[in-house]
């Protein structure tokens, strides 16, 4: 039996986050040759998501989406966030067809349902048919139709939280623009240690010291909620889970082969 991994692509990764709505579209290719290539050298299935970036964390930070329906414009607030999460996936989906990759995608409010953020229940064997029938499935942070909320903001982390209890991956694989989880924010302090492993021994200490207020646009928690998503997924299905470094050349294929060295570990 082939090993499933789950593998996002962060925003970060293939938008410019200074210019609103503006793909990397090499950065994508490049990100998506890379997945090809240890494919090949490599027998495994692998569902692939990636985050919103620069497209859909602007309307759902002016609406103030994530609140759920609050007034008058979160309908249209929740509306134009789901268009432009599906912009960024119609690029993203179209280069992976250029390349000769097989996808198809999915948007997860055509599949999940939210209660208080947390995707609650939905079908997930079209995806896995999917997989079956020789496709990698492309999934992203996304609206989904929350029952207490109205509307909520489920990142692709929170996607594949979901995917994963059905699903089992063996291995999650996070690719940001950082090399992993710092004991301090990098950015700000030039002492900043890359922490090796997040396990049951440090993963409340981690969880204090990650900032999830970022000087970026992100309305899914920044690093924090990444990592406590991950852990969740460990802890829930005995997956493997991974942060590493997507913009440096290379590391999205030797990640995937079991090659690359400087990361964090997430396991439970």
């Amino acid at each position: 039996m082939k090993e499933l991994y789950f593998l996002k692509i962060g925003g970060s990764v293939i938008t410019d986050l200074s210019k609103p709505y503006t793909a990397k579209r090499e950065e994508i290719r490049r990100a998506l040759s890379e997945i090809k290539e240890a494919k090949a050298r490599k027998d495994f299935e692998i569902i692939i998501g990636h985050g919103s970036g620069s497209f859909a964390h602007l309307p759902a930070k002016e609406y103030n989406v994530p609140a759920g329906l609050i007034n008058e414009k979160s309908r249209k607030g929740a509306t134009l966030t789901y268009l432009a999460a599906k912009e960024l996936n119609n690029i993203f989906v179209r280069e992976a067809i250029d390349l000769g990759i097989d996808v198809f995608p999915f948007s997860p409010s055509s599949f999940g349902i939210a209660e208080e953020s947390m995707l609650s229940n939905g079908i997930v064997e079209h995806i896995k048919t999917t997989l079956e029938s020789g496709f990698i499935p492309v999934t992203y942070g996304d609206v989904v139709i929350d029952r207490k909320k109205g509307v909520a903001i489920a990142s692709t982390e929170e996607v594949f939280r979901f995917l994963a209890i059905e699903m089992r991956p063996s291995k999650v694989f996070l690719a940001t623009d950082v090399d992993g989880v710092f004991d301090k924010d990098p950015e700000k302090n030039s002492d900043a240690r890359l922490v090796d492993i997040v396990d049951s021994s440090n993963i409340n200490e981690i969880i204090k010291s990650t900032d999830s207020s970022s000087k970026r646009i992100d309305v899914t928690g920044g690093m924090r909620s990444k990592v406590m998503r991950l852990y969740d997924i460990s802890r829930n299905t005995g997956a493997t889970c991974y942060i590493f470094n997507g913009t440096k050349e290379g590391n999205i294929r030797k990640m995937l082969l079991g090659e690359l060295e400087g990361y964090t570990l997430v396991k439970a």
